[in-house]
């Protein structure tokens, strides 16, 4: 019985030797240990990193994106350098048209004074439309006092020259013209191409400068008149007929 005791606590004594001995065995030392444990875990770990690369990815992408929208605003692509190159543009255009301040717009047709252009004329009151054959006959620099002695009405006219543009209109197109003002079409620029004010004459006329009476002109009439504009400046540069449409534009102009 002892002797079964004895084996019993030798084999005991056996296994917990082999035990101790397996445990500090070189392959399960403290830092690999540590690192094993690690290794272990890799697998789960490396098999979640393409996932989590693929993730990072999207999120680098979408990251990468939105650092490229405001980007791509900085640079002008979207609105706030759209505004800012059309802030450029227009300070550019304005400084262009400062720059064109001096010069005469141009005409459709541009003639010396005394020739004729053709234009369209058309009185939307009157529903009449048909072509006038134009021709500037004289431009002479007046005076405030003339106007005064005339009893012209001067107000708005301090500092300013009038001028008087004469005239004579042909009506080269088939409709007969009535109440209509083909002479409130005239404009003038001076020499540093300011463009004039028209001068209301009407209830009263500058004996000098009158206006046409085209009621009643038909087709190959004529009728000679003159208007006054007055000008910022003292030479009066050219005659202008605007367009229909655009006033800014002119059909024809005159110059000496």
């Amino acid at each position: 019985m002892r002797s079964y005791t004895t084996k019993l606590t030798v084999a005991a004594l056996a296994a917990a030797t082999a035990l101790s001995l397996a445990a500090c065995g070189p392959e399960n030392a403290d830092t690999p240990a540590g690192t094993g444990g690690a290794t272990g875990a890799a697998p789960a770990q490396t098999g979640a990193t393409p996932g989590a690369t693929a993730g990072g990815a999207a999120a680098g992408g979408a990251a990468g994106g939105s650092t490229a929208a405001p980007s791509g605003a900085a640079s002008g692509g979207a609105t706030p350098g759209g505004a800012a190159g059309g802030a450029g543009t227009a300070g550019a255009a304005g400084g262009g048209a400062g720059a064109g301040a001096g010069a005469v717009p141009a005409a459709a047709t541009s003639v010396k004074i005394g020739q004729s252009a053709t234009v369209d004329f058309a009185d939307k009151t009157a529903k009449v439309a048909t072509k006038l054959e134009i021709t500037v006959t004289g431009v002479e620099v007046g005076s405030i006092q003339e106007l005064t002695a005339a009893k012209v009405n001067t107000v708005g006219l301090d500092g300013r020259t009038p001028v008087y543009v004469s005239y004579t209109i042909k009506n080269v197109g088939d409709a007969s013209l009535s109440f209509t003002a083909p002479d409130s079409k005239f404009v003038l620029f001076d020499s540093s191409g300011k463009k004039g004010l028209n001068v209301m004459s009407a209830a009263n006329p500058l004996p000098k400068c009158t206006s046409a009476k085209v009621q009643g002109v038909t087709k190959g009439a004529e009728a000679k008149g003159c208007t006054i504009i007055s000008i910022a400046g003292n030479t009066p540069a050219a005659v202008g007929y605007t367009d229909l449409a655009d006033p800014l534009k002119l059909q024809a102009s005159w110059t000496k």
